[in-house]
């Protein structure tokens, strides 16, 4: 990475205290959504919820006025009220209506969309950003009729996934993947939940969609609000916030029949009760879940891959003065699958040949504390949040006994362990508008210690305690870094923002071999380094915008000991996988057509990304880390969103080209497959209406579609999977006194398509593995809420 000297000096800059002038609101007339980001600015409260902006238009609002009467200005006449739900925090609500109309007279569809994007750690509707942005709301979740992220990552447009099982799966977005395989490199994607970081090295742990106010997508490296392990983007999941004012509750019920398959079911509840009206609440998300089985195996074991999923959420939300919000919150979820989701074979569903069984377990705990409050001269956010992720992963290691412990082939299970604890602390100021010349930063500072205990152990099926082969290690890595940005509006409809983040990351790891000899290591390595951002947006017309940028993402180089053997000397710092750069260069437009009815985002990117950190299958079934080469991946990504009265279409395309454009001297893989798991074509579509059909019942029903085309699972073309394409359908009746009845349909076109080509390491090289898609199955769930 190369110092930027003109990012350099905005984040000498941001650092500084810039103090804004008192003096009256000043929002113009114009588009509803910029007014309202324009006064969140000026004032700094913040306004949410999932009402339609796009074809409202607001009289603005200008003089010495309270932030509530300017928000009551600009709302006037667009159909839209406000609820105070917390200090300086507001949710939009449609006005209520004098009467319901038959669906056939309704001219104007049903709100679906957010307002204001958070994951840029500055409040700001969608068309106002320089990035590429997908989000679902709360009521796009609804529409579902499921809280598992399965079924909402297509509908986010560029977000792909492995399917190696719950708990287990790795994230990519715009095709930069590194592997299918989880070892020592950190995530391509970072992965948050609101504030909180939530993942390192560790697979994505599945959490349940239940409670959300949204969940945003940030396409593209985020180096420098986020820092390593965002080269891909951000997918930040924003949990609803306590109620400081009305009580409410909610309840679901849900039953599942798979073809072929063991039938499944989950119990849903949410709680919110203010405590002291506008002071203190808390909000209590509880939820279990089972989905049956569908693989078979020989001997008359039938759907044997059965998954139990319990979780809850707890948010505590005290306001202690005017404008200052204390919030305590914590997450927990745990994952039990009984077996492996793989069968043997190219494709089909759904049996596997007699061997040991393979379960998993995947316990994930969250924690934390947010303050946030107005000072006079900009606005403070801090959370300090800590993660304890354990995962336990068992596989079927029989053919491995000789390769591994040099003794005689028999029955044995490889035993897969690490326990993760991540401590997370980030303190951000950002500015309030100073409405002269349009200057906007904020600067912060950013902690973080994870340690992971890790222990592969290769043991007798029939004698549990006795280890054939184990290896410990542990690793500890802490990052400090300053970062800012600052958006410059020098022209009333140019906007140039730059950015950056100082930051140095230590690592530290001790490798014990156990048996079948003992032996120890050691290594450590630190790494200073700077990553810039700028980006140059147009305002070119109202409701129409342009952007260019180029950003920078990393994830810092680390140790790489794999065997624990004799060492000599006390510097190990050359034994270790380099740093990775991703360098991005963006062309977007975000634009409205048809008073609102179409609105449609487009970018063109081109990513170079250097010394790609990948984790690879040795030929003995174990994981190494190393660096693969450099690679590249052009794409284009075309988002529309139709309303044309009660129907709605959205819909994601994206075509990548990736590919490993150099390959690295000590790598063995090859180049002819393009970067690992990443399609050339891929997409998604939904379609819904949504009407009035009886006096006190509502209708709301949705087609969903997705594409992945074909893949591959390494480097190398030799195993592949895909095309994947995958249809289903919702029907949700909402009825008088809260009550709600859906009917869902997945996979209607029933495809046994391998998904995933990818199961047991230790089998994999003896022959094609394959995970096909779920069975058609039909999903029924009955609601309430008050």
């Amino acid at each position: 990475m190369r110092l930027f000297p003109l990012s350099a000096l905005v984040l000498s800059l941001t650092a500084l205290p810039v103090l804004a002038a008192e003096q009256g609101i000043a929002v113009p007339a114009g588009p509803l959504g910029a007014a309202l980001s324009d006064l969140s600015r000026q004032t700094g409260i913040s306004i949410g919820g999932d009402q339609i902006l796009t074809g409202r238009h607001s009289p603005g609002a200008s003089g010495p006025l309270t932030p509530e009467q300017a928000l009551t200005r600009l709302l006037a006449e667009t159909g839209l009220g406000f609820r105070k739900v917390g200090p300086d925090t507001y949710r939009l609500e449609p006005l209520p209506a004098p009467h319901l109309r038959p669906a056939a007279d309704q001219g104007q569809a049903a709100p679906v969309e957010p307002i204001i994007v958070t994951a840029t750690k500055r409040g700001a509707s969608p068309v106002d950003l320089p990035v590429a942005v997908g989000w679902l709301t709360a009521a796009d979740l609804a529409r579902l009729g499921s809280t598992n992220p399965d079924a909402a990552l297509p509908l986010l447009g560029a977000v792909g996934s492995t399917h190696l099982g719950p708990g287990r799966n790795k994230l990519a977005i715009r095709g930069l993947s590194d592997s299918a395989f989880t070892g020592q490199t950190q995530a391509t994607v970072g992965l948050y939940l609101d504030n909180a970081k939530v993942n390192y090295n560790a697979p994505d742990p599945h959490l349940h969609l239940i409670d959300l106010d949204r969940v945003e997508v940030l396409r593209g490296p985020q180096g420098t609000l986020y820092g390593g392990g965002s080269i891909g983007g951000i997918l930040r999941i924003v949990p609803a916030p306590p109620d400081l004012s009305e009580r409410s509750a909610q309840a679901r019920l849900s039953g599942s029949l798979t073809r072929d398959g063991a039938p499944g079911g989950g119990v849903e509840a949410v709680l919110n009760q203010p405590l002291l009206t506008d002071r203190l609440a808390v909000r209590l998300a509880l939820y279990a879940d089972r989905e049956g089985g569908v693989i078979d195996a020989a001997g008359g074991r039938r759907n044997i891959d059965r998954t139990d999923t319990q979780g809850g959420r707890l948010l505590v939300a005290f306001v202690p003065i005017e404008d200052w919000r204390l919030e305590l919150g914590g997450t927990y979820q745990l994952i039990d699958t009984d077996d492996s989701h793989y069968i043997q074979g190219r494709r089909g569903c759904c049996t596997r040949a007699a061997q040991l069984a393979e379960p998993h377990d995947n316990d994930f705990d969250e924690a934390h504390v947010t303050l946030t409050g107005s000072l006079p001269f900009a606005d403070l956010h801090s959370t300090t949040a800590f993660v304890r992720h354990e995962i336990d992963s068992f596989y079927d290691a029989s053919t491995a006994v000789l390769a591994l412990s040099g003794l005689p082939a028999r029955p044995a299970l490889f035993h897969e362990a690490q326990l993760s604890r991540l401590w997370t602390h980030e303190t951000r100021l950002t500015s309030k508008d100073d409405g002269d010349n349009g200057l906007n930063w904020l600067s912060g500072l950013y902690l973080s210690r994870q340690t992971a205990n890790s222990s592969r152990r290769l043991t007798p099926a029939a004698e549990s305690g006795t280890d054939l082969w184990r290896r410990d290690r542990v690793d500890e890595v802490k990052e400090a870094a300053l970062f800012g940005e600052l958006s410059w509006r020098f022209q009333p409809d140019w906007t140039l923002t730059a950015g950056g983040r100082l930051f140095h990351v230590a690592q530290e790891v001790e490798a014990t071999a156990r048996a079948p000899s003992a032996a120890r290591a050691e290594g450590y390595t630190r790494e200073t380094d700077y990553t810039p951002k700028l980006a140059l947006s147009w305002q070119a017309w109202e409701d129409t915008s342009f952007y260019a940028q180029m950003t920078e993402g990393y994830r810092p180089g680390g140790i790489n000991i794999e065997e624990a053997g004799p060492v000599t000397g006390d510097d190990y710092r050359t034994a270790r996988f380099q740093t990775d750069e991703l360098w991005n260069y963006e062309l977007g437009t975000k634009l409205s057509l048809w008073q609102g009815r179409l609105m449609l985002d487009a970018a063109i990117f081109h990513a170079l990304w250097r010394n790609i950190q990948t984790d690879q299958l040795r030929a003995d079934g174990l994981t190494v880390t190393t660096n693969a080469g450099d690679g590249s991946n052009t794409g284009i990504e075309v988002t529309p969103r139709l309303h044309l009265g009660p129907w709605r279409l959205d819909a994601t395309v994206i075509l990548n080209d990736p590919e490993l454009t150099r390959v690295a001297r000590d790598f063995t893989g090859g180049a002819d497959g393009g970067l690992p798991g990443a399609s050339r074509l891929s997409g998604s579509a939904s379609l819904s209406w949504r009407g009035q059909v009886t006096e006190g019942v509502n209708l709301l029903a949705a087609l969903d579609y997705s594409h992945t085309g074909r893949t591959h699972l390494t480097f190398t073309n030799g195993i592949s999977q895909g095309p994947v394409d995958l249809l289903g359908g919702r029907i949700t009746l909402h009825g008088t006194g809260g009550w709600s009845l859906g009917v869902a349909l997945d996979n209607i076109l029933d495809s046994d398509a391998n998904q995933f080509a990818y199961g047991n390491p230790f089998t994999l090289g003896a022959g094609p593995q394959a995970t096909p898609v779920r069975p058609r199955t039909v999903r029924v769930s009955i609601g309430w809420e008050g």
